[in-house]
């Protein structure tokens, strides 16, 4: 009785039903044996495949390659490799060769034995993916919003270059948990967040909070975090979010612009009333026929007190609106000319008050309108004045120091002096937190803000009760 394994009819059978191509090929690429399958693949009739050569199906390129692969069978050595192959229809189709060599009993190499596949369709699926990913790796690549993964135990995983160019980190983030990046004043809201995040999946959460640059300052963040932990393609926390730190500086200045706005509307509903009040009161006075020459003369003294002190704000208020203009000749100046006509102007108020004034001898270039400097600096030293009226030994000093592309300038005094608190009301218009003997309409220190921030300064104040004041401001450096 015949062994199944050696029944000839059997393998015959199991190749010609095979859904792989089969086929075998002499040295120089001429079919010797080819299955139904092969023929399918190759796109011709069955039985046409035996005889004719590989070049037919292909273009010089691939055939040079077939052909390196066949020196390789010559070394006993199997591969699988992809190759284009062209149908007598024109259809160009890729299939998938695993090759291997066949020997005769003496050694000599005589042909390659080829199982194939039509893997075109899968080719085309992975160039799609491929070019898919590029698509959206493009998008993260060249997104202007940041985008960041966060780990279940809430530790960077990955960040877009977007990411690296605003905050300033890259890899060296990875793995660090984002809480030690957030400003301590909004750690505990940022912890009970995360938290509510952990507990609700796929539930997008709106937060905005300060995150710490390289630098080490701090910059506003507004962000959108989806907990995507439980998705097997994602397995973290996506985070979409942008810098708005120029936003909320906006914010700022157009919450302070509706503080002037609130004061300027006190001003007309009652400083302005006050000196109109007067006029027309003592005005109603003067139509009595009976009153002395001594009440009339009263009367209008008065009265034109009352006018002058109108004009006084009037021109305060005109001041203070031209104070934030750009407009004016910005040039190269040494402070110390106009600092000396300052202080030459006040000189007989400096005396009465015998005022100890100490002015430094040397100061930093600057890059202003001569104009508006004076105005600011003047704007300080009568302010100076004015609140050391109640020391025995008034001392006022001025001074300036370069820090890069800056100079800061200081008025110091050691007057009254005020609660920290106050540090930002008094530079608001009309508002005055101590009254001296001069009174004083409150706007001179609005003034100087308003003049400084229109050159691209800053001002501000350090001081505490009976200490005394110092007033700092900024202007751009000579060649900044």
């Amino acid at each position: 009785m015949r062994r199944v394994d050696d029944d000839p009819d059997r393998f015959r059978a199991i190749i010609e039903n095979q859904a792989l191509g089969i086929s075998e090929v002499d040295p120089d690429e001429n079919f010797l044996f080819a299955n139904p399958a092969a023929h399918r693949i190759f796109g011709v009739s069955q039985g046409e495949l035996v005889g004719r050569n590989l070049r037919e199906f292909t273009d010089e390129e691939t055939f040079r390659m077939i052909r390196q692969e066949t020196e390789i069978r010559r070394t006993g050595k199997s591969s699988t490799y992809d190759v284009p192959i062209i149908r007598p229809d024109g259809e160009r189709r890729i299939i998938r060769i695993t090759a291997s060599p066949r020997f005769d009993n003496e050694g000599r190499f005589m042909s390659v034995l080829g199982i194939y596949s039509d893997v075109t369709e899968l080719k085309e699926a992975e160039l799609h993916l491929r070019q898919r990913e590029r698509y959206y790796r493009a998008l993260l690549r060249n997104a202007a919003d940041m985008i960041s993964i966060l780990d279940e135990e809430l530790r960077f995983r990955w960040g877009s270059r977007s990411t690296a160019l605003i905050t300033g980190y890259t890899e060296e983030i990875y793995g660090k948990p984002i809480l030690d990046y957030i400003h301590p004043d909004d750690l505990e809201e940022a912890e009970a967040e995360l938290e509510f995040l952990l507990d609700n999946p796929s539930v997008p959460l709106h937060v905005e909070h300060r995150f710490r640059h390289r630098d080490g300052s701090y910059h506003y963040h507004e962000a959108i975090l989806t907990n995507l932990l439980s998705d097997p393609d994602v397995r973290g926390i996506i985070i979409n979010s942008r810098d708005v730190t120029d936003r909320k500086v906006m914010e700022e200045k157009l919450m302070a612009s509706v503080r002037e706005l609130d004061a300027f509307a006190t001003t007309v509903a009652h400083d302005l009333r006050i000196p109109l009040s007067l006029i027309s009161g003592y005005a109603q006075l003067l139509q009595y026929s009976d009153l002395s020459v001594e009440e009339r003369r009263l009367y209008l003294e008065n009265i034109s007190k009352a006018a002058q002190r109108l004009d006084e704000m009037t021109s305060s208020l005109l001041a203070y609106a031209q104070a934030g203009k750009p407009e004016g000749t910005v040039t190269d100046i040494d402070p110390r000319t106009i600092v000396a006509e300052v202080v030459e102007e006040r000189s007989v108020e400096l005396a009465a008050r015998k005022i100890r004034l100490a002015v430094q001898e040397e100061f930093p270039t600057v890059k202003a309108d001569p104009l508006k400097l004076r105005q600011v600096i003047a704007n300080l030293l009568d302010n100076a004045v004015k609140y050391t009226w109640e020391r025995v030994e008034p001392r006022v000093e001025i001074g300036a120091h370069r820090e890069g592309e800056k100079v800061t300038f200081f008025v110091r005094d050691n007057g009254c002096g005020l609660d920290p608190s106050l540090a930002e009301e008094i530079f608001l218009p009309f508002r005055r937190v101590h009254e001296g003997p001069s009174g004083g309409l409150g706007i001179g220190l609005a003034t100087v803000k308003r003049t400084v921030e229109g050159w691209g300064g800053k001002v501000w104040v350090e001081s505490r009760p009976g200490e005394g004041a110092t007033f700092f401001f900024t202007v751009p450096s000579s060649g900044a």
